[in-house]
């Protein structure tokens, strides 16, 4: 009998330690907060969605995919590697349009559509944000000569910029960096600064890295829903993607393990984010699998 009390105890100890690693105590405990909150009208209800693509490998694409935006013009998803340096053009079903090779870049990481042709790119270790213009019929584009920006803040090699998203009401760029510290700042005026004239740039920071509504182990990709205001932010580690109100509080949860919104596998590595106008929700992970989720009734 003290045996299997001794078993038991150790068990418990050990199931507390591995929930305690995984962060699942967390992601119960705001999962509970947000079902006490009162129902809020413009929530995109994640906890609802459903999966209907999952762990699509992209043909044609065998390096690791990061990040990913939607681009509304074209219909279409635009993703880049952090490997070999290519920026590619994926179909709504997850199939591949088109590769673009970026000349003079290095570890590319954040990407974001902002519009007619216009992106921004973000080098992770450089922290190195960059304007581009890719032509519907580009396949090569040298960005050297580029309009950059290059913030350097808390350089720690592989820690840095993860994610992008512009917000077109406020006209800035939204992004993240990896942890250690985690950080989620808007950048203003670089986009849209005119040629020659003095650019005036204000980094403002939307979430203090010990904010208690950032609960995440790591943040590998953010996306702003324009109609209302939301943040979504994305965590590889914690398996999961929390949408924020505009006042910073979270307000719904999607779970990236296996048997949450049909997932018959967790999701290995989660590094890219994007919504479209249906508000259907699509995730790379590394190293080439694509996931779209849809809404729930």
């Amino acid at each position: 009998m003290k045996k299997l009390l001794i078993a038991l105890v150790m068990l418990l100890v050990l199931g507390g330690a591995v929930i305690h690693y995984l962060h699942l105590d967390a992601l119960w405990w705001h999962n509970w907060r947000m079902q006490q909150a009162p129902a809020h009208p413009d929530s995109l209800a994640l906890d609802r969605y459903r999966v209907d693509i999952q762990g699509l490998p992209i043909k044609g694409l065998d390096d690791d995919v990061s990040a990913l935006t939607f681009n509304p013009q074209t219909g279409t998803l635009f993703a880049v590697l952090n490997g070999e340096p290519l920026l590619v053009e994926l179909s709504v079903e997850g199939q591949l349009l088109r590769k673009v090779r970026i000349n003079g870049v290095h570890d590319m990481e954040g990407l974001t559509y902002v519009a007619g042709n216009r992106f921004v790119i973000a080098e992770e270790r450089t922290q190195r944000l960059i304007e581009v213009e890719v032509a519907d019929d580009v396949t090569e584009l040298d960005v050297t000569g580029a309009p950059s920006l290059t913030i350097g803040l808390d350089l720690n090699g592989n820690k840095g910029f993860e994610g992008l998203s512009w917000d077109q009401r406020q006209q800035r760029l939204l992004v993240v960096k990896e942890r250690d510290p985690l950080r989620v700042m808007a950048v203003s005026g670089f986009i849209g600064a005119p040629p020659g004239a003095p650019i005036a740039i204000r980094i403002e920071e939307l979430k203090s890295p010990d904010s208690p509504w950032l609960f995440m182990r790591d943040l590998s990709s953010l996306s702003l829903h324009d109609d209302t205001g939301h943040l979504l932010l994305l965590s590889d580690e914690s398996n999961m993607l929390v949408e924020y109100d505009e006042d910073s509080h979270p307000r719904s949860l999607l779970g990236l393990w296996r048997g949450m919104h049909g997932l018959e596998h967790t999701v290995p590595q989660a590094e890219g984010l994007a919504m479209d106008e249906q508000r259907r929700l699509y995730l790379v992970s590394e190293p080439n699998l694509f996931y779209r989720f849809v809404p729930g009734d």
